[in-house]
């Protein structure tokens, strides 16, 4: 596997080392190549990249066609194709779900369906916002207010670019598919027992993070890493994002 990039506001590289974390380890109890479906793998580039390898039989799974053909143009092999349907008749070892399940109008019917492509000793690999953490209330408040938009504007006019078109760099993302769930524990435990599953491990991600916080006080290494390492001390009800595993409710 690629090793995971340098830290961000977002933690998102504490997220794709707990999930290679997991992909080992499920590895070596099975003795075999992993076979992965990754449901809601976007463009690839915050997941996908980091996991796909010799070891893993990988296939993504998405709705957004631009991200598709970005995933498949970057990473896609003979070991990692990308689709915008999950295939009839096959199972897996481990189903990923990364940043999916606040996006699902019916979160648990989804689970449902997947639950039956999971093989008996199969896992899930997960991660969420907290619904009321920081980072929620930072999105809401900067939504309101526009202060992202502002200060970009302004970045722009300080450095003379007042017209600063797209780049052809640029990676797509979803942009239209926004929150619609907003977690407690509580009720994410809720509806993961509701399709026959539970917490096996559960690891809080970072304290906060997002557009605004990430432009302005996390843009020094330190108070990024202290963004991230102060949330494993910190109560699962007081972090901007959760990491964990689901098994099934009677192999727990």
């Amino acid at each position: 596997m690629v090793p995971a990039p340098a830290e961000n506001v977002y933690a998102t590289s504490k997220k794709i080392k707990f999930a290679q974390y997991w992909l080992s380890r499920q590895s070596e109890k099975l003795g075999r190549e992993v076979k992965v479906l990754d449901f809601g793998c976007g463009n690839g580039e915050e997941l996908a990249r980091y996991i796909v390898s010799e070891t893993i039989d990988y296939t993504g799974i998405d709705i957004h066609l631009p991200s598709l053909e970005h995933a498949r143009a970057e990473l896609g092999n003979d070991k990692a194709v990308f689709l915008s349907e999950v295939p009839d008749g096959e199972k897996y070892d481990v189903i990923i779900m990364s940043e999916v399940l606040e996006h699902l109008d019916e979160p648990v019917e989804i689970l449902k369906r997947l639950v039956p492509k999971l093989r008996s000793d199969g896992i899930f690999i997960c991660s969420v916002p907290n619904g009321y953490g920081l980072t929620e209330i930072e999105k809401y408040v900067d939504a309101k207010l526009r202060l992202y938009k502002a200060l970009r504007w302004a970045k722009r006019k300080i450095a003379g670019r007042h017209n600063e078109g797209p780049s052809v760099m640029d990676v797509p993302y979803n942009y239209e598919s926004g929150h619609v769930q907003f977690y407690t524990k509580c009720s994410l435990r809720r509806v993961v027992q509701k399709a026959g599953l539970d917490f096996k491990a559960f690891q809080n991600g970072s304290l906060m993070g997002a557009d605004l916080t990430g432009a302005t006080i996390f843009l020094f290494k330190p108070l990024i890493k202290l963004n991230t390492c102060i949330a494993d001390f910190l109560p699962f009800w007081a972090v901007a994002t959760w990491h964990f595993v689901l098994c099934r409710s009677e192999e727990k």
